[in-house]
């Protein structure tokens, strides 16, 4: 199976529309089986659509008609003859026009879509408000896109409360099925005491550990918002798992510092058995 995730910086981006028709190129080309999205936007006075492509459900908010996932799957449809599955759930108000959010796709049916808050202390007018969305495929296993905080802001702790969560939401909904956790993690793998280290204190496994084979580290190469001051490339985007998978290759894509960058962030593909 092929798993890409990839922060989209949705309607941030100059020629945004083509840039989404080049990711379902890619997307159909290299046979992908499931897409995890973070900053998937939608402006929010966009007429409401009753009945969105593939969808199958998020967190209950109206997907709108320039919601970023559904145009994806509409061209995923036209290159592949059929749309994907998808879900879509919202974090927060983004700029104070868009509902942000994080969105999955998948080219094989899904028995569930669930939306996880992990910050119940805030609102949707809150930057601090983060959600992961996750999803069971038929076949049982799950995967999951999240968009997590900084591990402080204004030394307000925030990762470490919202990943404790996510950890025990998701153990509970897999019962013991392996589990795909990819996205924008916002904690740098090399610094140490933070982020990564949390994930990998609860038994959580990077992928790019476990590839046979890797092209690429770094997923953001320069001063981002967020990331104002930063001096280094950092790996802030990764794909975990709860259980050592058969990891063939893992791949940065769209690399952000590249003409190919399709967006601030750089992309992972991941080539893996179950």
């Amino acid at each position: 199976m092929k798993l890409l995730t990839l922060n989209l910086h949705g309607w941030l981006e100059v020629h945004q529309i083509p840039k989404i028709y080049e990711l379902a190129q890619f997307i159909a080309q290299q046979q992908v089986d499931l897409v995890a999205l973070q900053e998937v936007n939608q402006f929010i006075h966009s007429p409401i659509v009753s009945q969105p492509l593939g969808y199958l459900g998020g967190d209950g908010r109206p997907v709108r008609q320039d919601n970023l996932a559904l145009i994806l799957n509409h061209f995923l449809a036209e290159l592949t003859g059929a749309p994907f599955h998808w879900g879509w759930a919202v974090s927060h108000l983004g700029f104070d026009r868009y509902d942000e959010g994080v969105a999955l796709l998948s080219r094989r049916p899904l028995a569930r879509v669930e939306a996880i808050e992990l910050s119940p202390a805030y609102s949707y007018g809150d930057v601090e408000r983060r959600v992961a969305l996750a999803a069971q495929l038929e076949e049982g296993p799950w995967f999951a896109s999240t968009h997590m905080s900084w591990w402080q802001l204004e030394e307000k702790p925030l990762f470490e409360g919202e990943f404790r969560l996510l950890d025990e939401k998701l153990r509970q909904l897999a019962e013991g099925q392996p589990i795909l956790l990819a996205g924008d993690f916002n904690n740098a793998a090399q610094v140490e005491g933070e982020g990564y280290d949390l994930a990998a204190s609860l038994g959580w496994l990077d992928t790019r550990n476990l590839a046979e084979q890797v092209e690429g580290e770094a997923t953001v190469h320069k001063a981002i918002h967020g990331w104002d001051q930063v001096t280094q490339a950092l790996r802030i985007d990764l794909v975990l798992t709860d259980q050592p998978l058969a990891v063939a290759s893992h791949q940065v894509i769209f690399p952000d510092d590249q003409p190919t960058a399709l967006s601030d962030h750089s992309g992972l593909l991941l080539d893996f058995k179950l």
